[in-house]
């Protein structure tokens, strides 16, 4: 963050009033520093068993002390702390006085002996007041480089800090751990307690970025959120979008955002992008620019990461459908099957295959069968829910996967997608063309081996099922316990035949 020159602090030269002090001073030479003094400035005389302590004299901050010789000599051995740092002026009166050298080595500005000409007073209250201005510039200047190494260590600590994140989010091509590490390094100088994100640009859809931990209607009012800033920020209409979960957050998020520093993204003069900052307190203007700073300086990265996700996309996609491809289901299936495993849940796998697609192709044509596909794909993935996951396993057929979900629930899903593909007829060329599809499914039982390639040759087997029991309609993989019931009934007709 740039720093304005500075322009040097100017000092205020108009004198300050201090008081003199008299400690046992009395008599004759009370009097003559009394009227050496006159209405200059303000005295006060001390008896030596009420002396100042060391708040009165940081209070008062006499221009001189003026102490009696012989009540000097009572003191030495223990004298007041804050006498140390006083101007002390030795009154001698008609005691003889010590040498000029002992009065010097024991911090005095000056002595006063008989008969005190009221020249040698006010010399030494000149002495004082010029040894009391030296002193306050002094303390000026120590003052002025305090507030340099101050400014300066500040500055080096708000360097390392940013330097610390950029390094820690440029290391990362995965958007959610770069704004995860944002929030993570803006919460060690002020209170944060989410970061949230919207970015657009020219992509038919929004990306939204919100905490995994928050409530699920935390969550239903960020997404609103995000679109309105969106709207507010880019002046786009609301469009489809697609969410992604930044890990971490906190369960017991309050549902509405709440208070909130938005920081606008630009690539050149165009938005592209909108962080909001979640906050606990407000911030004064110091910590806004510096919040502010800490989410620019990442702009440019965060673009990247942005065309990145993108193309990362369009390589897990199917060009056609827009679903994900056989790629990216393989890796999912892969992840879903070890996950189940791990928290002994189950999860169901479902083929889909459109009937008599090469009569569409031969038919209409094989730009009208891209038609078909593209409007079976989007029946498919409108039907359903949002943790489930579909993909274009090859030509005209698709998987599904369906986590934590039993048998009887999948399979009342599979017939509700059956009758949406059947309903939606693509219209092409002015002609309504209709099209069915077959749907086989397996289930994965926790505490059952199962491999990626076991559950896929079960549902194929239940989608052939389907299709030579007539089409359109849904097929099930039996259970281990049904085919096991089913082998052992057969095997004695085996070993009569």
């Amino acid at each position: 963050m740039s720093t304005a020159p500075r322009t040097p602090r100017k000092r205020v030269t108009g004198k300050r009033t201090r008081p003199v002090w008299l400690l046992g001073v009395s008599g004759q030479p009370a009097r003559k520093i009394r009227l050496a003094v006159g209405e200059s400035e303000p005295l006060q005389r001390f008896e030596a068993r009420d002396l100042p302590s060391q708040a009165d004299f940081d209070r008062a901050a006499p221009l001189a002390v003026f102490v009696d010789l012989d009540l000097w000599r009572t003191l030495r051995q223990n004298p007041p702390a804050w006498l140390a740092g006083a101007r002390k002026v030795l009154v001698a009166g008609d005691t003889p006085p010590p040498s000029r050298e002992e009065v010097l080595a024991q911090g005095f500005v000056a002595c006063l002996k008989a008969p005190m000409p009221k020249a040698r007073i006010v010399s030494a209250l000149e002495n004082a007041r010029q040894a009391a201005q030296l002193f306050d510039e002094m303390a000026a200047l120590l003052a002025d480089a305090q507030r340099e190494r101050d400014q300066m260590a500040h500055e080096n600590s708000l360097l390392a800090f940013r330097q610390g994140l950029l390094s820690r989010a440029v290391s990362s091509l995965e958007m959610p751990e770069i704004l995860a590490a944002l929030g993570d390094g803006l919460t060690k100088l002020f209170p944060v307690s989410e970061v949230l994100a919207v970015f657009w640009d020219d992509a038919p859809e929004m990306e939204l970025f919100l905490p995994a931990e928050a409530p699920a209607t935390a969550k239903a009012a960020r997404l609103d959120y995000l679109q309105d800033l969106a709207t507010r920020v880019g002046g786009l209409p609301p469009s489809a979008y697609s969410v992604h979960e930044i890990p971490g957050g906190d369960p017991a998020a309050r549902t509405e955002p709440g208070l909130a520093l938005l920081v606008p993204l630009h690539s050149g003069e165009k938005p592209f992008g909108c962080v909001s900052v979640l906050l606990e307190r407000d911030l004064d203007r110091n910590e806004q620019e510096l919040a502010r700073q800490a989410v620019l300086q990442l702009s440019p990265w965060l673009r990247n990461v942005l065309d990145f996700l993108r193309l990362k996309r369009r390589a897990d996609r199917d060009g056609l459908t827009g679903l994900h491809n056989r790629r990216s289901f393989d890796t999912r299936l892969d992840h879903e099957l070890k996950r189940h495993m791990r928290h002994k849940e189950g999860f169901v796998l479902m083929m889909a295959d459109l009937d008599h697609f090469k009569q569409v192709n031969d038919t209409h044509g094989h730009l009208a069968g891209d038609a078909v596909l593209r409007n079976a794909a989007q029946a498919l993935e409108s039907g359903l829910r949002e943790t489930d996951f579909v993909a274009r396993f090859g030509g005209e057929e698709f998987a599904l996967i369906l986590p934590h979900t039993g048998r009887a629930h999948a399979w009342m899903l599979a017939e509700r997608l059956r009758r949406r593909v059947a309903d939606a007829a693509t219209r092409y060329a002015g002609r309504a063309i209709p099209v069915t599809v077959s749907i086989g499914l397996a289930s994965f039982v926790p505490g059952q081996p199962a491999t990626t390639a076991s559950l896929l040759s079960q549902a194929d087997q239940a989608l052939y099922a389907a299709k030579n029991a007539g089409r359109d309609r849904v097929g099930v993989a039996p259970a281990r316990e049904d085919q096991r019931a089913a082998n052992a009934a057969a095997e004695p007709r085996r070993m009569a035949g």
